[in-house]
């Protein structure tokens, strides 16, 4: 992959990153207990401890979205970016644009999924 696509994929991971990081500080009160002994009623306690662990989910995939980003910047810092990790060809483009942090081009992760 040339510098000029490199630099591309760069800036889209950075800004994909930055606004995880945002979503994630917006999120701290996920982890605030829900208190047994607030007067809401217990239907309104059920739907506030379904709510916050909705929350939390949405935070472990957010988390994993950022984690997944993080090491697309590391290979594209190593020159490694772009390239299946099964068959060592390259990942076409469109995929890369669609999934910038995809390991896998589509007919070798379709062989795997199969496999499984």
């Amino acid at each position: 992959m040339d510098v000029k696509k490199q630099e591309k994929f760069t800036a889209s991971i950075n800004k994909q990153i930055a606004n995880l990081e945002t979503q994630l500080a917006e999120n701290l009160d996920a982890h605030t207990p829900i208190e047994p002994d607030v007067a809401i009623g217990r239907l309104s306690r059920v739907d506030a401890l379904q709510d916050q662990q909705m929350r939390l989910a949405l935070e472990r995939n957010r988390k994993d979205e950022l984690a997944r980003l993080e090491n697309a910047r590391r290979l594209i810092a190593t020159g490694k970016y772009g390239t299946c990790n099964n068959c060592e060809e390259d990942i076409p483009l469109a995929r890369l644009e669609a999934v910038p942090d995809a390991q896998m081009c589509v007919p070798c992760l379709t062989e795997l999924q199969k496999q499984n």
